[in-house]
């Protein structure tokens, strides 16, 4: 699939701060990345307060307000929020993913991506190779 380098940036960014995340933490959290009116991307994430943490959808909920906000203000083109979730590959077979949901100025069809990944160890990402599936559009 041949796209657009800005939104090759947000996939990229996205991925490799998904790796550091989890290289840190173990975990990944909800974050995102934005691409600005100039065509730079610059990174997103909420702030916690450890005595409040919200969920991963509140979070996800900030995030998206955030980035919509910047694109109805044109001071944006797109944006991606990035998550960890569960994937089935096939029947018998599931896998932990970084997915990646890119909104972009003018390009409607963007495919959902995401970047299999495993923990090998305290110190070792894995990820697999990237695929995307097409949205299905409500009826």
């Amino acid at each position: 699939m041949n796209l657009p380098e800005e939104i090759t940036n947000l996939l990229d960014h996205c991925r490799n701060y998904g790796y550091d995340l989890l290289l840190e933490t173990g975990e990944l959290f909800p974050f995102g990345a934005l691409t600005d009116a100039t065509g730079r991307t610059h990174h997103r994430e909420e702030e916690i307060d450890p005595k409040h943490i919200p969920s991963n959808g509140q979070i996800m909920e900030r995030l998206l307000e955030y980035f919509q906000t910047q694109l109805d203000q044109h001071a944006a083109r797109g944006y991606a929020i990035a998550y960890e979730a569960s994937v089935q590959l096939d029947e018998n077979t599931h896998t932990d993913a970084l997915a990646v949901d890119i909104r972009y100025q003018d390009n409607d069809e963007l495919p959902m991506f995401y970047f299999p990944f495993s923990m090998e160890g305290e110190d070792l990402v894995r990820f697999g190779e990237a695929f995307a599936v097409k949205r299905e559009t409500p009826q």
